[in-house]
């Protein structure tokens, strides 16, 4: 096809999963809208409807499948309406997705995307069932094409993968090892970022605090990065790249997620003390409260260890929020273990938790081990232990009623045009009243009320 041909078709790429993925979605947007293909939110008018999606939990792939069947509906009432899927599922399921599902017409790699253009073309003219997935290289992505929602703030991938041995996760299957870009890069792009008007970047990453930038020739000297054709042998690992890209005169704010424990450092913790850049949420996934648990889940830490960690980061830093991730009803939990777990979000009170029923994912280790806690039970102690996090969460937040905070401003709320939704330097949202030239920017505004874990404030 033309790219005049293309003028008329429309393509939905709903998403699912982490913000790995949504950065992906973005780059196959780009590169979409560059060839030519319109982009749609309502699936019900596309012409294409591509699937990025997730399989480090159940329920995200039961909604892919739900999706897939009622394409497959209207598929039967429109024949040249094309299919796809990219993302991790793909990773993990591979070509039987096309025997299990004859109505999908493509599918793609998370190491392809660049390749999805031809890959339509290829599938508009054959119409036969067609698949782009690598197993090596890096599944990241640097191109100017990439198609963002926000002018302002940019997700920048700097490693991908997983080299952790966690029992119950699938990322090492569905991304592969642990590879790095390259620091040059890292820092060349979040410069060309903050060239194009970004001043907020989110580093991403499976694993992202264990970044080595060695992997692939990294450095350290920001000087030296900015001498094109330079090259070093040193490494650059995360505090480093931390530390370097708050140099970046015109970028404002800097987070990342997802971090591990094991690598969660005291010189980690030091570079964001020292660094105002550098947001002050930290998500550090706890998992269980039990060492018994960690150890069947070879989370590579024990409670107290962790415990110290968090205590350490907040001695240093005294307005970070922390946040995490549960799991509910692993593989082996007893009553002392669910009650460790309730204890440790008692004692270490996060500012907010993503709690999960365990569920079975094939291929990982701990599929190996018997999903032996009654389905009713893991319900139990998942609905407690939400009710203990919501009450926290609520108090945490009650303390900061009445301070006046720094409010990066994003956009205008969805609920309302005339209120404006920003967030604070420990990411919560905030909602206020303003002009629309005030977005893009960082404004004083005190927080009066909170609801729904959102702060309602007032220009300062």
């Amino acid at each position: 096809m033309k790219v005049d041909e293309k003028k008329g078709l429309k393509v939905a790429i709903p998403t699912f999963g982490c913000q790995m993925n949504e950065y992906d979605t973005q780059v196959a947007a780009g590169l979409l809208a560059h060839q030519g293909y319109t982009l749609v939110e309502d699936e019900s008018e596309a012409d294409i409807v591509l699937m990025n999606t997730c399989s480090v939990r159940e329920h995200a792939e039961d909604r892919v499948f739900s999706r897939l069947g009622m394409l497959g509906k209207a598929k039967r009432g429109n024949p040249d309406l094309i299919v796809g899927l990219m993302g991790c599922m793909v990773e993990e399921h591979r070509e039987k997705l096309f025997k299990r599902f004859p109505q999908l017409d493509l599918m793609i790699g998370t190491r392809n995307i660049k390749e999805l253009p031809a890959l339509i073309e290829e599938v508009a003219s054959s119409r036969q069932q067609v698949a782009r997935i690598k197993q090596d290289g890096i599944s990241i992505e640097y191109t100017d094409l990439i198609q963002r929602d926000s002018k302002f703030h940019a997700w920048l991938p700097i490693m991908t993968g997983c080299n952790k041995v966690c029992t119950f996760c699938i990322v090492p299957i569905t991304r592969g090892a642990e590879v790095s870009m390259p620091a040059r890069e890292v820092y060349r792009e979040a410069s060309r970022l903050v060239g194009e008007g970004v001043k907020w970047i989110t580093l991403l990453g499976q694993n992202v605090n264990s970044y080595y930038g060695a992997y692939y020739g990294g450095v350290t000297d920001s000087a030296t990065l900015r001498q094109p054709g330079s090259h070093s042998n040193a490494s650059s690992e995360f505090p480093e790249l931390l530390d370097m890209l708050c140099q970046i005169e015109g970028l404002e704010r800097i987070s990342f997620t997802t971090s591990h424990p094991s690598d969660a450092t005291e010189e980690l913790f030091q570079v964001i003390a020292k660094n105002p850049k550098i947001s002050r949420r930290f998500h550090l996934p706890l998992q269980s409260g039990s060492d018994k648990i960690l150890k069947r889940m070879k989370r590579l830490h024990r409670y107290e260890d962790y415990k110290q960690k968090i205590n350490r980061l907040r001695e240093l830093v005294s307005d970070i929020s922390i946040t995490t991730d549960i799991i509910v009803g692993f593989s082996g939990e007893a009553e002392e273990d669910y009650e460790a777990t309730r204890r440790a979000i008692e004692e270490i009170r996060y500012d907010g938790a993503y709690i999960f029923k365990y569920s079975v994912r094939a291929g990982t280790p701990a599929a190996k081990l018997p999903d032996d806690v009654p389905q009713e039970m893991k319900e139990k102690r998942h609905q407690d232990l939400l009710a203990l996090q919501k009450e926290i969460s609520m108090g945490k937040n009650r303390s900061w009623l009445g301070r006046t905070v720094q409010v990066f401003v994003e956009g205008q709320s969805a609920r309302n045009a005339d209120d404006l939704l920003g967030r604070t330097l420990q990411e919560k949202k905030v909602v206020f009243k303003g002009p629309c030239d005030l977005i893009g920017t960082t404004q004083s505004v005190t927080l009066h009320d909170v609801k729904n874990e959102t702060f309602l404030g007032r220009l300062s």
